[in-house]
């Protein structure tokens, strides 16, 4: 028992001994020494794990990145470059327009449209502030018709597209007998001409624009071509199926034509 005890005693004081000398200092080089050796150790340890040296980085990267993330983070990065183009593509086409005409415009972003099923309009971050009214004429491209401004606040207005049950816009059927005729939205979310006169020839293919017969909307805007004819034998009039020239569903910046006066030299 004596022995047990004496021996608790020494490494009391063993202990005490320690701590005073690593308060003081003195034990400092011993211990970097020991901590050196331990990361020479580890660090040995760790290349002959993950292979030679020369690979550690290749192997810390396949281990890091998922290889269906950076698929997915290409994906979405070409898709964006996809868009981009497109947006440039029309933009640069109003620009031509509008060098021709000399319209006065303001361009616009589409930021809202309607999920109503029996009215398609679309929101412009464009309003009376920026000389925007109620009828004019909204265009893509190289002056292709897709609406018509129907209100305005201070900087927002809306859009009444070309197939929406309540469009209705005076056209010309670019045939030999320029056939004036009425195009309206709302067939099936489609757009068709009326008031076609039945002895008129009127072929798939035809292209039809503004006839300029509607209030401040200008003459040859383009509208679409003609998909197919519908006549029956005993009507005064046919109608012309329209292929509109813009996709309708997909708008993102679009051009506002504030002024249908052409400028003079």
């Amino acid at each position: 028992m004596k022995k047990r005890y004496q021996t608790i005693i020494g490494i009391s004081i063993v202990l005490v001994f320690v701590i005073l000398l690593r308060t003081l200092g003195v034990l400092r080089p011993v211990e970097n020494m020991f901590t050196g050796m331990l990361y020479s150790l580890t660090s040995i340890s760790y290349d002959a794990e993950v292979g030679a040296p020369e690979h550690t980085s290749n192997t810390r990267l396949s281990s890091t990145f998922d290889p269906e993330l950076m698929r997915a983070i290409c994906t979405i990065d070409t898709s964006e470059n996809i868009l981009l183009k497109e947006e440039n593509e029309q933009l640069r086409k109003q620009l031509n327009f509008f060098s021709r005409s000399r319209y006065q415009h303001t361009g616009a972003d589409v930021i809202g449209r309607t999920v109503d099923p029996l009215s398609t309009t679309v929101t412009i971050n464009r309003g009376a502030r920026d000389g925007v009214a109620r009828t004019n004429p909204v265009i893509v491209g190289d002056g292709v018709l897709v609406g018509t401004v129907i209100e305005v606040f201070d900087s927002v207005s809306y859009v009444r597209l070309i197939n929406d049950t309540q469009s209705k816009i005076g056209a010309t059927l670019l045939n030999k007998e320029r056939t004036i005729g009425l195009v309206e939205g709302g067939y099936d979310i489609g757009v068709q001409m009326n008031f076609i006169p039945q002895n008129e020839i009127v072929s798939p293919g035809d292209m039809i624009v503004t006839s300029g017969l509607t209030d401040n909307m200008p003459r040859g805007l383009n509208i679409g071509t003609v998909e197919y004819i519908e006549k029956q034998p005993l009507e005064p009039f046919q109608q012309a199926v329209l292929k509109p020239i813009a996709d309708l569903s997909y708008l993102t910046s679009v051009s506002v034509i504030i002024t249908t006066t052409t400028s003079q030299e």
